[in-house]
């Protein structure tokens, strides 16, 4: 019998009516669910685990004194409107909620405060922004962008964080379509989630124009929306990440006026690690080509992707573990394992905090994590 956890019955409760799920479902997958919920019994770990599971919830959720009011997650984003807000789905609003609970962990336990957090505002010029950046980052560009990025962030104190799905669960993929990424502006702990289901050039491109918004102390949900933004700091912050995907002194040196536009876009992207939508939005803001040969190439990229997409499965593949260690934010790990082996918390709260079992939490921490 695993040890019981005291919960607020009112809670599990609530998160129950939310789910709409029957609890005719809870009784055939759930041993005493009706004992558990009058509070006659104590749950254990793994019940309470099986409960969230089934009603899609984060378990943490469940150990909570009061239920969180689910438009909390909308007082982060201050860029997105609210009709996206009323749409967005449970996959992606958990996703948050499971975040801003790390977050809230790494808050407590990190000491020092990134002092490029908020750093400007929008009346500030770009140049200025662009070089402060590059003070952080480099002007260098190497291959394995992504990797050699997150690694820099990293060691600034900004936590980054990848899926395709909620927590481990495979039945609740997150969708493309939706967002492609967010970041929880925090002095003390930013931080950054990257849709896993993106490719390899969109997870780049969303790292880095996260990463911008912090510098502006800005919460943001990254949309397929955003690129053609009308609000002023977006416009600004997607200026910005532009000129450090795609400097325009080196494009310039590599556009050849000899060569026709896709074979361009095909030896540019590749340079850079990045996709040939950015490239061509790059091409067409600096004026290197026409309206009219933008539309006609971003509709034939558009038919290509799609055609990608239907042939892709969009699965992350490869050994679970490894995958795991890849999604995982490595300083999270360690503050998460420090906070164990000091005996402030239980392993049985870390396996909450970072949202793995016993042998995927072990294989984090086993080997330099």
């Amino acid at each position: 019998m695993g040890n019981r956890l005291n919960i607020n019955t009112n809670v599990l409760l609530a998160y129950i009516r939310q789910s709409n799920i029957p609890i005719e479902i809870l009784r055939e997958k759930i041993k005493n669910i009706d004992q558990i919920l009058s509070g006659e019994i104590a749950p254990t770990f793994t019940q309470l685990s099986n409960i969230a599971k089934t009603i899609n919830v984060p378990t943490g959720l469940l150990l909570l004194d009061k239920p969180i009011d689910g438009r909390k997650v909308n007082l982060q984003f201050r860029t997105i409107n609210s009709e996206h807000m009323e749409e967005m789905s449970p996959e992606l609003r958990d996703t948050i909620l499971d975040m801003q609970e790390k977050q809230d962990f790494l808050k407590e336990e990190v000491e020092s405060e990134c002092p490029f957090v908020g750093l400007f505002t929008v009346q500030d010029d770009d140049e200025k922004v662009i070089q402060e950046i590059h003070q952080y980052l480099g002007t260098k560009i190497v291959k394995e962008r992504f990797k050699d990025y997150r690694k820099k962030m990293n060691n600034l104190g900004v936590f980054i964080f990848l899926n395709g799905k909620v927590k481990d669960n495979t039945r609740r993929p997150l969708n493309l379509k939706e967002f492609r990424g967010f970041v929880l502006s925090d002095k003390r702990a930013p931080l950054i989630f990257i849709n896993q289901t993106d490719s390899s050039a969109g997870k780049l491109f969303t790292l880095i124009h996260e990463f911008v918004h912090l510098f502006f102390d800005d919460s943001d949900l990254l949309t397929n929306h955003d690129f053609d933004s009308h609000t002023k700091l977006e416009a600004k912050i997607n200026r910005i990440t532009a000129e450090i995907l795609l400097p325009q002194q080196l494009l310039a040196e590599l556009f050849d006026n000899y060569q026709n536009l896709e074979d361009n876009l095909a030896s540019i992207s590749k340079r850079f690690e990045v996709s040939k939508f950015v490239v061509l939005r790059r091409l067409f803001d600096l004026k290197y080509i026409s309206r009219e040969a933008y539309i006609s190439m971003n509709h034939q990229l558009e038919q290509e992707f799609m055609k990608l997409q239907k042939n892709d499965s969009n699965s992350s593949g490869g050994n679970y573990y490894n995958n795991l260690k890849f999604r995982m934010d490595r300083h999270f790990v360690h503050y998460v394992d420090n906070a164990v082996k000091q005996n402030r918390i239980s392993y049985t709260d870390a396996f909450l905090i970072v949202g793995v079992g016993y042998k995927g939490y072990h294989n984090l921490v086993g080997d330099g994590a």
